[in-house]
């Protein structure tokens, strides 16, 4: 009697749709407590201009970037030379790494750990000190979900988050994106 209902479950769960794509892409909440994102608060975090993602040659790493400023995915994935111009202006970069193999659709974790399969991380981009400075939002809970990749488009959905010592949120970024992809030559 298990057996069935077993295998009408498989078959429901292998039937079952994919989820959809967001529609836009979308900052939900962004907090932080580290001095250089405090700096430039508050940011406006409601008008996201630019997005892209940036995929290694190799397809090894994939980065999201979501702006409010006018900027190409080349400048965006550039975390050496900033094209910031305005303490009002950010880049929000979210990284998934999958160890050596290619990136792929599937939930990530900051919690994987550093060089280990499915793992992601997220930084802001922000014009701090002469010439900016990437604050790692240094989450260690929750997930980043490629939904889809595929016809040079990827889209998905994050919420990372840090606590402090008092198990309050200290860093959290939550969002949906749905963007055009781009290989990096490198």
């Amino acid at each position: 009697m298990i057996l069935p209902i077993v295998l009408i479950s498989m078959l429901f769960q292998a039937g079952a749709a994919a989820p959809e794509c967001p529609k836009v892409n979308v900052l939900k909440d962004v907090v932080c407590d580290m001095p250089s994102f405090k700096e430039v608060s508050p940011l406006v975090f409601s008008s996201i201009r630019s997005a892209k993602a940036w995929l290694s040659r190799g397809g090894k790493k994939l980065e999201v970037l979501l702006s409010n400023g006018d900027f190409s995915a080349e400048q965006m994935a550039n975390s050496y030379v900033l094209p910031l111009k305005k303490k009002s202006e950010f880049i929000l970069v979210v990284t998934f790494l999958n160890a050596d193999k290619p990136v792929v659709e599937g939930d990530y974790s900051p919690a994987a750990g550093y060089g280990k399969p499915f793992w992601s991380y997220a930084e802001i981009r922000v014009l701090s000190g002469p010439q900016g400075t990437n604050v790692s939002f240094g989450a260690g809970e929750g997930s980043a979900r490629i939904l889809s990749m595929k016809n040079g488009r990827v889209c998905g959905t994050f919420a990372l988050t840090r606590k402090n010592a008092l198990d309050e949120i200290a860093a959290s970024v939550i969002g949906e994106f749905n963007v055009e992809m781009a290989v990096s030559k490198y």
